[in-house]
């Protein structure tokens, strides 16, 4: 963690580690799809560099893989709109999505098949960048009474952010995995990284998140 200028004598950002409950804990993956993932996605087909992305494919597998043995419910968001109408200002930001890609019902829009979504998975279908803006993933959190909310996924400077700092407005506790988050601008990932930690989230590695999950019995109930 950066070292802040003490006010007062007392720092002004404290980071925190947080516990993970058995029957409390849940697992928000975000938007990790083939437009933004797969060589042969919109986002790669259009130049841009999806390196920084893909490096969350093997920490994913194995987290998910670990909460699966420990009974911990899965969550994929998925973003994108039928068209440019209703996408909203992100559209007017990416002019490739002008006539493609991130679209609903699409190939591009599905999750990545080398992280094994299941069909007994959770799903939320998003049309912009925070995960529950117009979506049921508050809903689905509450049944399954979560309270500490464990998120990865791209990009790490806007629909994780928007995503982790929402939960944070409604009282879930956020934890970030750092090693699981990507962007298309490497850049902004530690800054964004930075802002998330001292202001509404934890952030974790995915070691740690690991060995927290392995202390949890075989079944998350």
């Amino acid at each position: 963690m950066t070292d802040y200028i003490a006010v007062d004598g007392e720092t002004p950002f404290e980071e925190i580690d947080v516990p993970l409950v058995a029957g409390r804990t849940a697992i928000v993956h975000i938007d990790l799809q083939n437009d933004f993932l797969h060589p042969d996605g919109h986002y790669a087909q259009n130049g841009i560099d999806i390196g920084h992305m893909r490096r969350v494919i093997e920490p994913i597998a194995k987290l998910t893989h670990e909460a699966r043995r420990r009974g911990v419910p899965i969550i994929w968001t998925r973003h994108g709109t039928r068209g440019v109408e209703d996408g909203g200002p992100f559209m007017r930001l990416r002019p490739f999505l002008k006539d493609g890609g991130l679209r609903q019902n699409t190939w591009g829009y599905e999750i990545l098949e080398d992280l094994e979504p299941q069909p007994n998975d959770w799903y939320v279908e998003k049309t912009r960048l925070s995960g529950y803006f117009a979506t049921n993933l508050d809903v689905i959190l509450r049944s399954l009474k979560a309270e500490t909310v464990i998120f990865t996924g791209v990009l790490t400077n806007q629909c994780v952010a928007a995503t982790s700092k929402d939960a944070s407005f409604r009282d879930y506790m956020p934890i970030v995995v750092e090693d699981c988050t990507g962007t298309t601008l490497p850049n902004l990932h530690d800054p964004a990284i930075e802002m998330m930690r001292v202001g509404w989230s934890a952030v974790s590695s995915l070691d740690d998140v690991l060995a927290k999950l392995e202390e949890l019995p075989l079944s998350n109930r």
